[in-house]
């Protein structure tokens, strides 16, 4: 099998976080024979007029791209990530692709910890209409969105030298991301995994286990990680990964030798 044959994960992540964020768990994949990229969604740290809508238009054709290139598609959301993917997916499903008699296609969405958001709602929707304590508002005329304490909220897993290199990483997110709405539902067509993060801060369990109920028949499992299990328990999750890769390929017809 050739690398642009290869089945591909592709990583979206949550607000506040480039696309690095996912080197750690990246680097374990290869060593696994697993091919992955990371989008770098273009409102992390950036203008105010990049929003939700911003970040699904870029990955999606990024996504495209590969769907045309013949590959199979794993899309892992994490977070806010999970409203981008939602969108990002639409009309690039393996199997409707398949029948249109094109190449490739998503053969497997995933759920990490992320909002899983009814079409026409927002995040701020999910949040029960106002901002979490932790996400901070500095400045309330200058449009963005900063998040706190982070060393409990996403990585207190983690060793001390570890959440600092990772909270330097951060970047502001433009309100704008929280307030646009939801522009798609894939779970009704395209295989769906909710992966849980069991000791998630930001995310707790039972309100994972909420939002996955908007999910049609999800492939489930669970890894003893904080909402940054990636960086904290990057093998559970990958275990979790590689069987989100084999339920999409059986969903979705392929025959695997």
């Amino acid at each position: 099998m050739s690398a642009s044959d290869k089945p591909v994960f592709v990583f979206v992540p949550g607000a506040w976080h480039t696309a690095d964020t996912f080197d750690v768990v990246r680097q374990l994949m290869l060593s696994r024979g697993l091919a992955s990229e990371a989008i770098a969604l273009p409102s992390v740290g950036g203008p105010l007029e990049k929003g939700l809508h911003a970040d699904i238009e870029h990955s999606k054709e990024i996504l495209r791209e590969m769907a045309d290139a013949g590959r199979q598609i794993v899309v892992v959301n994490h977070s806010y990530g999970g409203m981008v993917g939602s969108g990002a997916v639409e009309g690039l499903g393996f199997k409707q692709r398949a029948e249109a008699g094109l190449p490739g296609g998503v053969i497997m969405v995933v759920w990490m910890a992320a909002f899983v958001t009814p079409k026409g709602q927002t995040v701020l929707d999910q949040l029960g209409g106002d901002w979490l304590p932790w996400m901070i508002i500095k400045n309330p005329d200058d449009g963005y969105c900063w998040s706190s304490s982070a060393e409990k909220i996403f990585y207190h897993d983690m060793s001390p030298e570890a959440q600092q290199e990772a909270i330097a990483k951060l970047r502001p997110q433009p309100q704008k991301s929280f307030n646009e709405p939801a522009v798609h539902e894939p779970w009704h067509e395209m295989p769906s995994m909710f992966l849980f993060c069991d000791q998630d801060q930001a995310l707790p369990l039972v309100v994972q286990e909420n939002i996955a109920k908007n999910l049609v028949n999800p492939v489930t499992y669970h890894v003893d990680g904080s909402h940054s299990a990636f960086l904290s328990v990057p093998e559970q999750v990958i275990d979790g990964l590689e069987l989100a890769l084999k339920e999409g390929q059986q969903q979705s017809g392929i025959l695997v030798n």
